[in-house]
């Protein structure tokens, strides 16, 4: 009879572990893990560390500027100085307002600082001394005296000069003391003032030079040293002429007495 084959005695072995269906044991998967944990650890490190240096420092406060001392104006040192009057030589067409305007000046000034009382006699080249702004007091021109009831007004009449009518009009002392001048005006007809004399009556005496006036022209007698010009005359007195009180006198060459001044 024949029998079956006999199977071939094989020893026990255990089946073989399959893998999980992930392909990862545990240990690997923990391992993962483990590794993860450390990564993000190291990451968050890392940005507080980087926004710990990001964080700006406190601004120390500005330095305060120091006060600078302050500067004196050249303008107000030189405003100090007390201003001195000037000359002005006269041009064709000027008037007596508009040279006042141009200096700031009132009109009455002018005219007091030269001794001009009427304002509308000037000639080109003529010399006009101006003053300082405020430093001459204007005399008021005196208001007329209304004549009485039913008495009739005179009516002034312009009589035509017939000679020579020269008038000592004013004495000007300039501020620093220096030199002082009387003002001579003919509102006459021509005269040649040469050998004429101005004298203060204390023996002090000036004899005009060669010189001519014509009507409304002025000239000026200084007591101080200078060169004459047609406008200004110079006495070269080293005293005090012009003395308030004293009573000028102008001679002609023969000895007549044209015009007195008392210095106020």
């Amino acid at each position: 009879m024949e029998g079956k084959p006999r199977e071939k005695f094989q020893p026990w072995r255990p089946r073989e572990t399959r893998p999980s269906r992930t392909g990862l044991t545990w240990q690997q998967m923990a391992f993962l893990i483990g590794i993860n944990a450390i990564i993000a650890l190291g990451i968050s490190v890392i940005v507080t560390l980087t926004l710990g240096r990001a964080t700006p420092a406190s601004r120390a406060p500005a330095p305060s500027p120091s006060p600078v001392p302050p500067v004196a104006s050249p303008v107000a040192a030189a405003a100090t100085t007390p201003a001195q009057p000037t000359t002005y030589t006269v041009k064709p067409g000027d008037s007596l307002s508009a040279i006042a305007f141009q200096f700031g000046i009132s009109l009455q000034e002018l005219m007091a600082a030269n001794g001009i009382t009427d304002p509308d006699v000037l000639f080109a080249g003529q010399k006009l001394v101006i003053p300082v702004p405020g430093s001459i007091t204007p005399v008021p021109t005196p208001r007329p005296t209304a004549a009485p009831t039913g008495a009739a007004t005179p009516i002034p009449t312009n009589t035509p000069p017939t000679g020579p009518d020269l008038r000592i009009e004013s004495v000007q002392i300039l501020p620093d003391e220096r030199d002082a001048f009387a003002v001579i005006t003919n509102w006459g007809m021509w005269a040649r003032l040469k050998g004429w004399t101005l004298d203060d009556g204390q023996g002090n005496v000036f004899t005009f030079p060669d010189l001519s006036l014509f009507q409304g022209g002025s000239v000026r007698v200084h007591t101080a040293a200078g060169t004459n010009t047609e406008v200004d005359l110079y006495w070269g007195i080293n005293k005090a002429v012009f003395v308030s009180g004293r009573t000028l006198t102008l001679k002609d060459t023969t000895g007549k007495v044209v015009a007195s001044y008392t210095v106020p």
